[in-house]
Formats: structure tokens, sequence, C-alpha cells
């Protein structure tokens, strides 16, 4: 299908939804989709993010992956006490960046119009791109102060490291105003170094994850070994059924967790599906620990085979990699306000610094 059937199927759903949930104020697309191409087929391993907006105590659960007239949808519930501070959503990068869009599919009272344009007049001004880069420096700091080798078993630690390590994709994508993809975040950052003539970054940058390349060959010996996980993950039941991402680890998912992953490793730079690998291998194995410990323990070898290859060979590794990241802040810093300066300069209208 095309991308704009994806998003009618998006804007469908949606519309059915409000008929039969009370306390809905509105619904717009985020995400990788606001990105693509007008007329582009849109891709299985791709979903439709959809934000889902309540009035306050109305938001339900997560809702999940789920599929409409064939297209992926993924829904988030949030409460509307996230959108009435219009410096708190300029300043939050998955709120900016998708409100300056204004893919609107549901507004009755006609407040996400009006929010969409104050925030599409304010996006580009450094004063709002520096605080969102800020917010993931931050993040990254908080995340390696935090940690605590005792509290966590081995995939929360996995997953922990890499989603802290892959946050340095983000000030780039930032600084160059763009969307700060999940899947693809490692791909979309080498393109931006590459556009200001950086490109000699990105080694460093993913050598935070990925100390020495690996190649196609071997990175798709441990894939096979991700779908092994991966399929027994989708067939286990029990507590997880609890876990916010079980969805994501089910055969509706794969499209997303697995093809996503191969579509990677297909590239010229299979490396950067590392992260997406990374993160599905911990989440089934978080599904595990909750359904089929004994299960887990027999896919365990998999999962430290492709850690080994990263060059984690024992939990206490963990840490000093952690900490890798975090002095890498300034070197990370600096090169985003190069590409906000660069950008700026190339608009011919740079934005007052504040």
């Amino acid at each position: 299908m095309k991308k704009e059937d994806a998003g009618r199927c998006a804007r469908s759903w949606v519309s059915a939804y409000a008929e039969k949930t009370p306390g809905l104020l509105g619904a717009y697309i985020s995400g990788s989709y606001l990105t693509a191409p007008a007329g582009m087929e849109w891709p299985e391993s791709s979903d439709v993010d959809i934000v889902l907006i309540f009035e306050k105590g109305a938001a339900p659960p997560k809702v999940g992956k789920l599929r409409e007239q064939g297209a992926l949808l993924e829904p988030t519930c949030m409460d509307e006490e996230a959108f009435t501070s219009l410096g708190h959503v300029l300043s939050t990068h998955y709120l900016a960046f998708a409100l300056q869009a204004g893919a609107i599919l549901f507004d009755p009272t006609g407040r996400l119009k009006a929010l969409h344009q104050q925030i599409k007049a304010q996006y580009a001004h450094r004063q709002w791109v520096e605080a969102r880069c800020e917010s993931f420096y931050q993040q990254i700091a908080r995340s390696v102060s935090s940690y605590d080798p005792t509290a966590t078993a081995l995939p929360q630690k996995v997953n922990g490291w890499a989603f802290t390590t892959a946050i340095t994709c983000f000030p780039l994508l930032l600084a160059n105003l763009e969307n700060c993809t999940v899947r693809k975040r490692y791909t979309a950052a080498r393109c931006v170094l590459e556009t200001y003539g950086l490109g000699g970054f990105y080694p460093r940058l993913l050598s935070l994850l990925v100390p020495e390349p690996l190649g196609r060959d071997r990175l798709s010996a441990h894939m096979a070994e991700l779908e092994k996980t991966f399929a027994l993950a989708c067939g286990a039941s029990g507590p997880s059924s609890a876990y916010p991402f079980r969805r994501d680890i089910s055969p509706e998912g794969a499209s997303v967790a697995i093809a996503g992953s191969w579509e990677l490793l297909s590239t010229p730079h299979p490396e950067d599906a590392v992260f997406w690998m990374l993160a599905t291998f911990a989440r089934c194995h978080i599904i595990f620990d909750m359904d089929c410990p004994a299960l887990g323990q027999s896919r365990l070898p998999a999962l430290w085979a492709f850690l080994n290859s990263l060059g984690i060979h024992q939990e206490e590794d963990f840490a000093p990699r952690l900490q890798a990241v975090a002095n890498f802040i300034p070197q990370l810093r600096a090169i985003a306000a190069s590409i906000t300066a660069s950008r700026e300069q190339a608009a011919g209208r740079a934005s007052p610094a504040f």
C-alpha cells in the first residue's frame, strides 16, 4: 500500500475508536510516517505511530500494535496535561516534531490545530533546538549515574545499555530538525553527519555500541539466532501479557522486529542493525524471565554470543561501557552545536541564541 493509504487506515481506525472511547480529545500521527515521501510504498516493516490525547485521568493502558485494513498501527495514549505548557511541548522532542508537522487525525475542538500553529512557528528557534538536545544529554547522564549492576537481570542490563548508548544519535537528528526515529536511528544519524561533511565522526559514534566492524555475514548468523529466540518468545504466555512491549514480540510485531532488522542488514552499512537486534533480543528475554525462565536459559548462549561480538563478555562489562557513553557527551554536544550552526547558516536566517 502507499503511504497515503496507510494514513487513511490510521484515520479510519481513530474515527471508529473515538466513537466508542470516552474522554478522547484528539489524535495525530507521529514517527517516521511524517518524513516518508508522498506516494512511496509503505513498508511492511514500518508501523504508523498514532498519539491519542485523553482528558486528565481517562487515558487507558497501552493499546499495542494492531492491524487496520492491512496497515500496522501503534497507538500511544497520553494525558492532556502533557500538552498544557507550550514550553514543555517545544522542549520535548517526541511532542514537538509531530505537532509541528501537524498530521492531525481527530480534533473536535480545534485545540490541536491551534497548538500545531504555535509549535510550527517556534520549532526551529535555537532555544528550543538546544533544549531538546539537552534533554538527551541529561537522560544519558541520569541513566549512567543511576546504573546499579545488582538491581537488574541480564536482559534489563542489555536493554539499558543499548538504549542509553543509542540515545547518542538523537542530538544529531534534533540539530538538523529531524525526527528521532527509533529503529533507523543510526542510519539517520550517519546521513546527517555526511550531509554536513562530518562523516568521520560516525565511526566514533557507532563504536560505543559496535567497537569493531562485524560485517553482514557475521551479523546475519546472529540474526538467524534472534529469529529462533523471537519465535519462541512469541509462543510464550503468562505474566508477560502485562509487559508494555509484549505486542512488539508477537506475530504482528515480526514485520518490525525481525523484517525490520533484516532490512537494515541488507544495506551497505549492516552494523546499523545492531541496536534494533539488541533491543529485540532483550525484550524476548524479558518475556522469557516472566513466563518461562528455563526456555530463556536455553537461549542465553545465542544472546551471549551476540554480546561477545560487541565486546561484552561478562555482566561487569556494562558499567565501563556506559561510562564511556557519558564521557562522550562533550564531543556529541560540540558536533550537534556545529550542525545547528551550519544548518542556520545554510538557511540564511540564523535564529537568536538566547
